[in-house]
């Protein structure tokens, strides 16, 4: 089973990377996340986000993340600590 994580996105980063503030975490997760967790988004349905990545900017991903409630599907967590997932908006209720 994939560990998934809920929060409000806030800081982008780059075209394709932001930061969750996590507020919720899936029971049985099989890995721990910090209240704060750099994304990488590797794969996205986000109302406003271009379905191309090569269109992807900075201000676009501003636009469609920043003080959203999302919802990040954990791929897996890179070298420097970054973790790789699919993140898309949460539906109503929250999850």
């Amino acid at each position: 089973m994939t560990d998934i994580i809920w929060g409000n996105g806030s800081k982008v980063l780059s075209g394709n990377s932001f930061v969750l503030n996590v507020t919720h975490r899936k029971d049985g997760n099989k890995h721990d996340y910090s209240d704060s967790e750099k994304i990488i988004i590797i794969s996205a349905d986000l109302p406003g986000l271009p379905h191309n990545e090569s269109d992807w900017n900075e201000e676009t991903l501003k636009t469609c993340v920043i003080d959203a409630f999302l919802k990040c599907e954990v791929s897996k967590r890179d070298e420097t600590g970054i973790l790789l997932g699919k993140v898309s908006h949460s539906g109503a209720g929250g999850y």
